[in-house]
């Protein structure tokens, strides 16, 4: 599965995904999320504003993201049609739900797919990719400039191409994100769906956002469960699980005091039979990223690469290594999701999403994992 990240690598990258029980550091699965704020998708705790940029569509014609959605629930996806399996998948569970909705409800979404291969996703071919699951999904390419900065306007790295050892110019894959961003009605998205989701997780929560066409039911629903202790803000994020058995139970990021550095603590266990390293870090926030330890002495050493043993794990947490991100490009503040990409000598890429949070809180969400 060679084609689900942003970041420079190779084979394979998994944006949050997800799995059916209980994730391995018990951090809720989509039921009990549903249970937990009433939606099974990951709650962001800051928004995300719908972000304004024009594509082509598959007849042809441009196509305004935020005006053509305006008042409709948009699910925006990037992906590519020769995408194996996370593309198709997505879009055909989206499809599935939506033919067993009220007309209504049904007619309250939008879902547009942004291609990151341009070169090959022309819109002939979008339109019958995309006619073959839902003939009313929106396909859109444009400039591959374009196309990256709509990904940047969502603080998504953009997508990259990956080429297989050996073979030509034409074939190669697409690293790119793995998420559905749901904006609301109202022009936020409060929710993401990784990969993972499922057609019941769907069936809970589409029908929600239909209803709801100023966005304030789900702004109370969601404020009501942080109150009741729901702690959507704080929570670590999903699980991050590649199919060659590599996972991320927790990533975050602690909230800089100041915008020039922040630091990076999360969790890689490696389920496999090989060893493996951590050879880079990569987000959109920032203009430099470095692995570091800190020393007993106070100090701190740089280092190229942390290894990963087999059936065990990586830590960078605090007052050991970690990762450094400089020259940020943003303000980060306690709630933000970030995503990172992450480098591996021999699985590849993963992807996690990190949450932003206050370095009060650092110890209540990582002391639990910490030896």
């Amino acid at each position: 599965m060679p084609s689900l990240r942003f970041a420079p690598a190779s084979l394979l990258v998994v944006a949050l995904a997800l799995v059916s029980a209980c994730s391995r550091d018990g951090s809720p699965n989509a039921e009990e999320r549903g249970a937990m704020t009433g939606f099974r998708g990951v709650t962001l705790a800051s928004p995300i504003p719908k972000p304004s940029f024009t594509l082509m569509d598959q007849d042809g014609k441009p196509f305004d993201f935020g005006r053509e959605t305006q008042g409709k629930v948009a699910l925006l996806f990037f992906g590519y049609t020769h995408c194996p399996d996370i593309c198709p998948l997505h879009m055909a569970n989206i499809a599935a739900v939506l033919r067993t909705m009220p007309v209504e409800e049904r007619n309250a979404i939008r879902v547009v797919f942004v291609t990151t291969d341009p070169e090959r996703d022309t819109p002939a071919r979008l339109k019958e990719w995309l006619g073959a699951i839902d003939p009313s999904f929106v396909g859109l390419t444009g400039s591959k400039a374009a196309i990256d900065s709509a990904q940047v306007a969502l603080g998504l790295r953009v997508a990259e191409r990956e080429y297989l050892e050996g073979a030509d110019s034409s074939n190669y894959y697409v690293a790119h994100a793995a998420q559905v961003i749901a904006f609301a009605r109202d022009g936020n998205a409060y929710t993401i769906y990784p990969n993972g989701i499922r057609q019941q997780d769907w069936a809970n929560d589409l029908p929600k956002l239909a209803r709801d066409a100023s966005g304030r039911a789900i702004r109370a629903e969601l404020a009501a469960m942080e109150r009741a202790g729901g702690g959507i803000g704080m929570a670590a994020p999903e699980a991050a699980v590649t199919m060659r058995g590599i996972e991320i139970p927790v990533a975050v990021i602690a909230a800089p005091l100041s915008r020039s550095e922040a630091s990076l603590y999360l969790t890689i266990v490696n389920g496999t039979a090989q060893d493996d390293e951590l050879i880079g870090i990569a987000t959109a926030v920032a203009g430099m990223t470095m692995l570091h330890e800190s020393l007993p002495s106070g100090g701190m050493e740089m280092l190229a690469s942390a290894p990963i043993p087999a059936q065990g794990e990586l830590r960078l947490e605090p007052g050991g290594r970690h990762g450094m991100l400089m020259e940020l490009t943003k303000d980060l503040k306690a709630g933000d999701t970030v995503f990172v990409t992450l480098t591996l000598k021999r699985a590849g890429a993963l992807e996690a999403a990190a949450v932003v949070v206050p370095y009060a809180d650092l110890e209540k969400i990582l002391g639990g994992r910490q030896r």
